[in-house]
């Protein structure tokens, strides 16, 4: 870690614009400061020279239309490095077998109003490969091993720094837990039908989602969860791993049952979650509400695996040492606050 003033170095990093209940737990200007990171927020503008000497770029770039025209529109030349540690969806990579998803109605929407939110797998790689075709300075992070095997595929390098758990999104409260089956998740098309199919086979499932909601964020979330025997994992697209969901439900130390995924390592199924298909779900399910003590031995691996080596902290610290190797980089070849040589 850095501890020199001298060696301090700025970060321009871009706000996305929440409503209260939304807004992501974990602080990056907290995360970066041992390293000598100052983040500098640009709000919802675009960037500016003297604002940061790396951009860095946190979950999607669609998220942020400013940076996004600006990145996409201006001399790559007058612009810092980039820095993106993408999130969000990709399709499915050949080797997975899966087919490429159907969009529901409100995605399609999201796609044809060109909307900020929009995160479907076709819009977030369309983005990334028009960026990738401008020839700017940059550096690329995918949060799963999908993903990154995707963009490979399509010719665009990027790293793996999964997107895991951090300090304040669950904990073992040691309460009862009365609450059988808990999902929670956008309620898409695609959830609602496996829902449905759930509680047709006799599966009670308490499912809540909705981003405004308090009682769904923080602490009130945490309580839920560690009442909560089962947590279920529906993705949005079928075989899709996503490490954050997996980090909610098992730092509460729930059970995860899910659908069979595509490359959920570091998680291995039988060891720290189920894995069964629809079909075979409701017995899976029946069986682990009935024996505490498996559910409880594989629930307690997940929460170590969730908490120890899946510990967001390990990627920050990568990622930090990433935006100060471009940063020093840059000093070397250029005046920070006006992009210009600095030297002949």
């Amino acid at each position: 870690m850095v501890t020199q003033a001298g060696e301090r170095i700025r970060v321009a990093v871009p706000r996305r614009q929440f409503s209260g209940a939304q807004r992501r737990a974990f602080r990056l200007d907290k995360l970066f400061e041992p390293y000598g990171i100052e983040v500098c927020p640009l709000g919802s503008g675009p960037w500016r020279p003297g604002q940061g000497e790396v951009l860095f770029v946190n979950g999607n770039l669609n998220w942020y239309p400013a940076v996004k025209r600006q990145l996409l529109k201006e001399d790559p030349h007058g612009l810092p490095p980039v820095v993106i540690w993408h999130s969000e969806p990709l399709p499915p990579p050949r080797a997975s077998g899966l087919p490429w998803p159907w969009l529901d109605h409100r995605e399609v929407v999201k796609i044809l109003l060109r909307d900020a939110r929009a995160t479907d797998p076709y819009t977030n790689y369309f983005l990334l490969r028009r960026v990738h075709r401008r020839g700017l300075r940059w550096k690329l992070f995918a949060s799963t091993l999908e993903r990154v095997e995707f963009l490979q595929e399509r010719g665009i390098e990027s790293e793996y720094l999964p997107l895991g758990y951090y300090e304040g999104q669950g904990q073992d409260l040691g309460l009862e837990r009365d609450i059988g089956v808990l999902f929670l998740g956008a309620p898409t098309l695609r959830r609602r039908r496996k829902l449905a199919y759930l509680r047709r086979r006799g599966v009670e499932v308490l499912s809540l989602g909705d981003w405004k909601d308090p009682s769904l964020w923080g602490e009130q979330r945490t309580q839920l969860i560690n009442r909560s025997k089962i947590f279920l994992n529906i993705p949005r697209f079928r075989g899709q791993f996503t490490l954050l969901r997996f980090a909610l439900g098992a730092s509460n130390q729930a059970l995860i049952v899910s659908e069979p995924l595509y490359k959920p390592a570091p998680f291995v199924p039988g060891e720290h979650y189920v894995e069964a298909g629809y079909a075979q779900m409701p017995d899976v399910i029946r069986y682990y509400l009935t024996h505490e003590k498996e559910r409880s031995e594989i629930a307690e691996n997940g929460y170590r695996l969730a908490t120890g080596q899946c510990n967001v902290s390990r990627s920050i610290e990568k990622l930090a040492l990433t935006l100060r190797a471009l940063a020093q980089e840059r000093r070397t070849v250029e005046d920070p606050n006006t992009g210009m040589p600095a030297h002949d």
